[in-house]
């Protein structure tokens, strides 16, 4: 990489536990202080771009969610049903001769958005490429709402070995070959499967239909032409995400599942080398907050229907309350040791609202989390 690497913060959980508001928090909190901050999500859902307000496209945008922050807040969401195609540009921007034969190609084509991890991989090939053109302090990482979604983190690096391994290289000579022999196979299929027993050998020939072996060399002889392209931003990828400064943060909430899933993502991360730097523990309240006090302690001015509605309010809160710190407590008897941020709910129907908020909370402990 050109640029400074930027320290990466690497927010992982799963469903339904605000990983993505609070990814979006932290790195308001952290634009807020004056540093250059890139948020980018892997997560193919809308909802980090509708909370902050950006386009969903392969470009790095300024956003403008609070004053604070501006200036120093950028977001990057690639659209999932375009993961292929910006995949071809970014290999082939300044080859566009070749990048229209890739497009073109049959296989490519059939595979689509439908490649498992493609969107990961693209998302992932962005950052580096925008970390390479600019420089950030901090890169906020928002993955999907999954326990699975920390796979991404290998495909950078074995895909980086694949390109610089043998197959990429055995095929992109077929391709040169068949182009030496007249530009190509014969377009019969019995002088195909003669071309293909000639030129891969009798067994490869026999397995493989010959047009798929065709599109196939094709295609890795255009990979070739940005073999050493495609390893850098690769590389570049894999030192973001397991880089010795990376940290990982956990985020979860006291819900059914939560619990299972970090202990998941923790033995998941320990397979990579990697430990969590911390559990973000989401709407689990240690207190309930000051106006509900206040309601549930005035004497004067509140009727009977507002006093029933807030006594349900203090059991929710009491609720959460009490999941959180049994939560908090297995946690802390599984991983000694681990630290522990506990967030509180916030109530408001816009979700901008919830990030501000979210981020004056993670204010006081960001030299800690960052």
């Amino acid at each position: 990489m050109t640029a400074q690497i930027p320290q990466v913060l690497v927010c992982a959980g799963g469903g339904g536990v605000g990983k993505t508001t609070t990814a979006a928090a932290l790195a308001v909190a952290l634009a807020r202080t004056g540093k250059r901050v890139l948020i980018v999500t892997v997560d193919p859902a809308r909802r980090l771009a509708d909370a902050m307000g950006i386009e969903i496209d392969a470009d790095v945008h300024s956003v403008h969610l609070d004053d604070a922050a501006a200036g120093k807040l950028f977001a990057l969401m690639p659209e999932p049903k375009q993961s292929m195609r910006t995949f071809a540009e970014i290999l082939f921007g300044e080859r566009p001769d070749d990048l229209k034969r890739m497009l073109d190609n049959r296989i490519y084509t059939t595979l689509g958005d439908g490649l498992s991890g493609i969107h990961d991989l693209v998302s992932l090939m962005l950052v580096a490429r925008a970390v390479e053109d600019t420089e950030y302090d901090y890169l906020v990482i928002d993955t999907a709402p999954s326990r699975y979604a920390l796979d991404f983190v290998a495909y950078p690096g074995r895909l980086a070995s694949l390109f610089e391994g043998r197959a990429v290289t055995f095929f992109a000579n077929l391709a040169k070959k068949a182009a030496d022999d007249g530009g190509g196979p014969p377009k019969d299929e019995k002088g195909l499967l003669a071309w293909g027993k000639k030129r891969a050998g009798a067994a490869i020939g026999r397995v493989l239909d010959p047009r798929f072996l065709t599109d196939l060399a094709a295609l890795f002889g255009l990979l070739a032409l940005v073999r050493e392209r495609f390893v850098q931003l690769a590389r570049n990828s894999e030192e973001l995400l397991l880089g010795n400064d990376t940290r990982y943060l956990l985020v979860t909430a006291p819900t059914g599942s939560a619990t299972a899933d970090v202990d998941y993502i923790i033995k998941k991360l320990e397979r990579l080398g990697q430990r969590p730097h911390a559990v973000l523990l989401n709407r689990s309240d240690a207190e309930p907050p000051s106006w509900l006090r206040q309601l549930s302690t005035a004497t004067t001015g509140v009727t009977l229907p507002i006093q029933e509605a807030v006594a349900v309010l203090a059991g929710e809160a009491e609720a959460r309350s009490v999941a959180g710190n049994e939560m908090e407590r297995g946690i802390a008897k599984r991983n000694p040791g681990l630290w522990m941020l506990r967030l509180p709910n916030i109530e408001a129907r816009d979700p901008s609202q919830v990030v501000r908020a979210l981020a004056d909370h993670l204010s006081t402990d960001l030299t800690r989390l960052a």
